[in-house]
């Protein structure tokens, strides 16, 4: 008892240094959340981040893989009808319904061999993975206070990082010396056990806003009537853009020019995973402090690394540089994302400027991999689109260098964007 006693006061003093005092009701649903993650992150690293793999070495071409690649977004381009389901249905209930029947579709491929029917399946689980996420965020608005809901994202998001470090590399050693059909259908029990775990959220949803619930061409007066919010999607189209034209390329550069094993990625997937680990401590805390459009420019930049590294790799180990940097990457988007959002949107209508975001973000991500392909078809070598992608992303850098936070004077507004420029030069690492 004394022993227990001891670590439930040290977790305790871990917990008010990492994110303060907090309500218990914000209490019980960081340490469910973190459930949710951690299950999520065991569902993530056995099955999704090896599915590109598993089908270029399965004959995947590359349009085929512009394919899958392309419907990951297609739940963020359809996002905005999300908001006719929640009109009369509860968003914790529209968010959960999704996520299991999409997830589900994991338990299948212990049937499938052919690339078509493999397809197929992932379509519907992105479709459906993707379709609530204005929901998403409006629940993380409601269950999180403003003031410490980055560092509770960070903390909740380590344990999903955890799970992927250490499972990414079993996996791998799972899928060399077993079976996709195997692992995959234990993954997606894992996944739904998630879905299933985010339900016991403890969330007032109240009722929608009422011009929440008005026609959905209204969506497009958002970006119409507000600028600022206008420039942040150009600035993030461009950045997608930059990303998704070599994103779809990398599965190809990893079989075919590197030839690497499934155990090989793996354990980069294991350096990726500590560096995702680190970055949502260090992103939560920046989101709190600086704001959610800070961070995503930040990364912007750090994101030149991933098509660098690849234009250059002529050996699998030299690939490490693009795994730190996407650890470091996929902590700084997922958490600067959704709190841009939230950041920039009227605070009665966050779920629309979500799902607008979503739908942008969907669409771009839908044509941006047949661009690649098509450039691919063309006669462009590799590298080609690799320096292409370097340059959108720097242009996006600029662009969001132009996006204001929101509640500063024209002063405030002009030496912020001043500091934006210089901040490759002048930035330097926070001490904790």
């Amino acid at each position: 008892m004394q022993n227990q006693s001891w670590l439930k006061s040290v977790g305790r003093q871990i917990e008010h240094r990492l994110t303060g005092t907090l309500p218990e009701t914000v209490r019980h649903n960081m340490y469910m959340e973190l459930w949710v993650s951690i299950a999520y992150g065991a569902f993530f690293a056995a099955s999704i981040s090896f599915i590109p793999v598993v089908l270029r070495r399965l004959g995947a071409s590359a349009d085929m893989l512009a394919v899958y690649t392309s419907q990951q977004f297609l739940g963020s381009a359809l996002a905005s009808l999300s908001i006719v389901v929640m009109r009369r249905r509860r968003t914790m209930n529209v968010v959960v319904v999704c996520w299991l029947f999409g997830r589900a579709m994991l338990l299948f491929w212990a049937f499938v061999t052919q690339t078509g029917w493999m397809i197929v399946l992932s379509a519907i689980f992105w479709l459906l993975e993707a379709f609530p996420s204005p929901g998403y965020t409006r629940i993380l608005m409601k269950i999180y206070p403003p003031e410490a809901r980055g560092k509770i994202m960070g903390l909740v998001r380590l344990g999903r990082v955890g799970a992927i470090l250490l499972v990414t590399p079993l996996a791998g050693w799972a899928l060399d010396h077993w079976s996709y059909q195997i692992l995959f259908p234990l993954a997606g029990a894992v996944g739904i056990l998630s879905a299933l775990l985010f339900r016991r959220l403890q969330v007032d949803e109240g009722h929608l806003p009422a011009r929440q619930t008005k026609a959905l061409r209204e969506l497009i007066d958002i970006p119409r009537n507000d600028p600022r919010f206008a420039r942040f999607l150009l600035s993030f189209s461009v950045y997608g853009a930059g990303t998704l034209i070599s994103w779809t390329l990398y599965p190809i550069v990893q079989v075919d020019r590197l030839h690497l094993s499934y155990s090989q990625i793996g354990l980069l997937g294991f350096v990726q995973s500590i560096f995702w680990l680190l970055g949502f401590i260090y992103w939560g805390r920046q989101v709190d402090k600086r704001g959610g459009l800070w961070v995503l420019r930040a990364n912007t930049v750090i994101n030149l690394v991933m098509p660098l590294t690849y234009f250059f790799a002529t050996s699998p180990w030299m690939l490490l540089p693009a795994f730190m940097a996407g650890g470091i990457v996929m902590a700084g988007w997922d958490m600067g994302a959704i709190n841009a959002t939230i950041q920039l949107a009227d605070k009665e209508r966050v779920t629309e400027y979500a799902a607008v975001q979503s739908t942008v973000v969907g669409l771009r991500g839908m044509i941006m991999p047949f661009v690649a392909a098509g450039m691919l078809r063309l006669g462009l070598p590799i590298n080609g689109i690799f320096l292409t992608s370097i340059v959108l992303i720097a242009i996006a850098w600029l662009l969001f260098g132009t996006v204001a936070a929101p509640g500063l004077s024209p002063e405030e507004a002009a030496e912020q964007q001043r500091l934006h420029y210089q901040w490759p030069l002048r930035w330097r690492f926070p001490r904790f």
